[in-house]
């Protein structure tokens, strides 16, 4: 049964969502936390984020409260009152401070949270916190995702034994700094402050911020980092020799949760890892790559199986990065070279039969030089239209 040491969850329906599936989740740890977060790059945020913010600069973080159906941003004052109404009314329940709670919406902009809904089902939220109710939480935090997302790893750091726990939800308006979604990292190894904060930073930059699904930026990115430290092992630092294994799990840990966004990105039916090799630098391989996983030409060109690589190719010559020269481009799809020099190499079918794949490989190589990107991105049909076009109603 998958545990972390000192951490309890809960998962209820308060009445934001008209189908009362659950929409109020709690996470609370018996001690205070080592928190670290990353937020949205949108210059419009959520009250929750405004809160939030000023929340983690108390350093006194114990839990997250959280809900879905309605992201309370774009809602003016009342929003922020809603948001404060909320933690008043959790502090009164559970005897702790209102700053001890770092508040979290997702769900349809604009609309005022009814946060009476929301205290009334405080009570229950609280009683119900049990140590292996973090699928309910993460049901609690799904809007139009199709399945929970969670990732779980044991970890042995000397003669401990911890645990780090990620839950994660999105599946639309998905775009790189940050993506249309929440992530809470929850862990009861202990860590020195500026090495966790550098692990999500860095994780961040190598997941989450690598996924795209339709170019859309939210309002309500967060990515939340916890440690309680109940595991009790010897302090991680930057001169830890277990800071190389743990680094690698977190990561990995949320590459997989980028991944299975994407994967779950509303109406998608494949997911595509588009790599840019050969650059003169990171910033424009980078650059390359985010264009052409936002392309809709190349994305509807994945949901048809077409491995029309001249909607690539446009893709990377539409950035008009100087040194890009169109003789010089080789594209891979999978491990089977369809672009030489620029040009048509060898037949299409084999491509075509990848392209089929629920998972593809894109490689372009500029031969320009030795820095590369990637970004993970999914196809776009008739589904996507469908979700998007009544999601309000």
């Amino acid at each position: 049964m998958i545990k972390v040491k000192g951490f309890k969850f809960a998962g209820i329906s308060c009445g934001i969502k008209k189908s009362n599936k659950k929409d109020l989740g709690l996470i609370l740890s018996e001690k205070k936390c080592l928190s670290h977060a990353v937020f949205t790059k949108n210059k419009v945020i959520a009250a929750p984020l405004e809160i939030g913010k000023e929340v983690l600069r108390f350093n006194e973080i114990y839990g997250v409260i959280a809900n879905s159906g309605n992201a309370n941003a774009c809602t003016g004052k009342k929003g922020i009152i809603a948001t404060n109404k909320i933690l008043n009314s959790l502090s009164k329940r559970t005897g702790y401070k209102t700053y001890n709670f770092f508040p979290s919406s997702t769900g349809i902009i604009g609309v005022q949270l009814d946060y009476e809904k929301v205290n009334n089902g405080i009570s229950k939220l609280v009683k119900s916190l049990k140590q292996e109710s973090f699928k309910d939480f993460a049901e609690s935090i799904r809007t139009t995702d199709k399945f929970i997302k969670f990732k779980h790893k044991k970890i042995k750091i000397g003669k401990k034994e911890g645990n780090i726990l990620a839950i994660a939800k999105g599946a639309g308006m998905i775009h790189p700094g940050m993506a249309t979604m929440l992530c809470f990292l929850i862990t009861d190894l202990k860590f020195n402050k500026n090495t966790f904060r550098n692990l999500i930073n860095n994780g961040v930059n190598q997941s989450f911020n690598c996924i795209s699904v339709d170019g859309d930026m939210s309002t309500n990115d967060t990515v939340l980092g916890l440690s309680n430290g109940m595991a009790e092992n010897k302090i991680i630092d930057n001169k830890s020799t277990d800071l190389s294994k743990v680094t690698k799990e977190i990561y990995r840990i949320f590459y997989s949760l980028a991944e299975d966004i994407v994967r779950d990105g509303e109406g998608s039916t494949k997911i595509c890892k588009v790599t840019v090799k050969g650059a003169r630098d990171k910033k424009t391989a980078d650059f390359i790559a985010r264009k052409v996983s936002n392309s809709l030409l190349f994305k509807t060109a994945l949901y048809g199986s077409d491995p029309n690589w001249g909607r690539i190719i446009a893709a990377v010559g539409s950035t008009q990065i100087e040194y890009i020269e169109s003789t010089k481009i080789d594209i891979h799809i999978g491990k089977i070279k369809i672009v030489k020099n620029g040009e048509l190499f060898g037949n299409l079918k084999p491509a075509n039969k990848i392209m089929k794949k629920k998972s593809i490989e894109i490689t372009i190589n500029l031969n320009k030089g030795k820095a590369q990107a990637f970004m993970l991105t999914n196809d776009i049909g008739h589904d996507y239209i469908k979700l998007n076009s009544l999601y309000t109603t």
